[in-house]
């Protein structure tokens, strides 16, 4: 019998664009909405370029960084035209923190010349650490991402309880909830460090990931390492 997967053809929404359809969205883009003033609406090209607009590096960062990291942004916004670019995007942002790593430490004379063999993120990452370049407490961000661990353990307290309960649905309030010290004590460093280089290697070695959602994650993560980077400490 004959294999029909090696008949089936891509998805025209994974192939190549046609000249008609080069400036219309990716189908899949227009299965989100976005809530404004408590009413749901289709997302739009301008949502997406909305979404990386915070994400701004520091003019003390080399000019060379800023464009590297701008190319990922605007990767991110032509996703909306090929829903495939968002693990570009994140690959490419995560190519800027390691230029951007390579670049503080040869500075330093931490690492050797670009065109010499260099440590790869993970290396360059406790480097950055050991020598006091990057730091949990510089994280500007960090008292939103405690809230927001306290929140995913909440959910998980929530959803014991319905089972407890025999529920299918439960209202959910998240303003009684509130990070504990263990949250805000986080070592964000070190996780970034253990995770980052893992999705890093997987997209430089070819993989199927596809997770959008986690793209602005990435993006923030390395904007704020890559200012901690060239920015004095206080």
């Amino acid at each position: 019998m004959k294999d029909e997967k090696l008949d089936a053809a891509i998805s025209p929404a994974d192939a190549v664009r046609d000249f008609e359809c080069v400036m219309q969205p990716d189908p899949r883009n227009t299965y989100f909405s976005v809530i404004e003033q408590g009413q749901p609406r289709p997302v739009t090209l301008q949502d997406r370029v909305d979404a990386v607009a915070p994400y701004v590096l520091s003019p003390a960062v080399p000019e060379s960084v800023r464009v590297h990291f701008e190319t990922a942004k605007n990767l991110y916004v032509y996703a909306w035209f090929v829903y495939r670019f968002y693990p570009v995007a994140e690959q490419q942002a995560l190519a800027t923190l390691e230029f951007a790593l390579r670049e503080r430490l040869i500075v330093l004379d931490a690492v050797k010349r670009a065109d010499e063999w260099v440590p790869g993120l993970r290396k360059l990452l406790k480097d950055a650490l050991v020598r006091g370049l990057i730091g949990n407490n510089r994280f500007p961000n960090r008292e939103r991402w405690a809230l927001g661990i306290a929140k995913h353990r909440f959910d998980f307290a929530q959803i014991a309880e319905m089972t407890r309960l025999g529920l299918t649905e439960m209202a959910i309030d998240y303003s009684t909830v509130v990070p504990t010290q263990q949250d805000l004590d986080h070592d964000w460093i070190g996780a970034f460090i253990e995770g980052l280089p893992k999705i890093r290697n997987a997209y430089a070695h070819g993989s199927e990931m596809l997770n959008p959602a986690a793209v602005l994650r990435t993006f923030e993560i390395v904007c704020d390492l890559v200012n901690q980077l060239f920015t004095p400490r206080s």
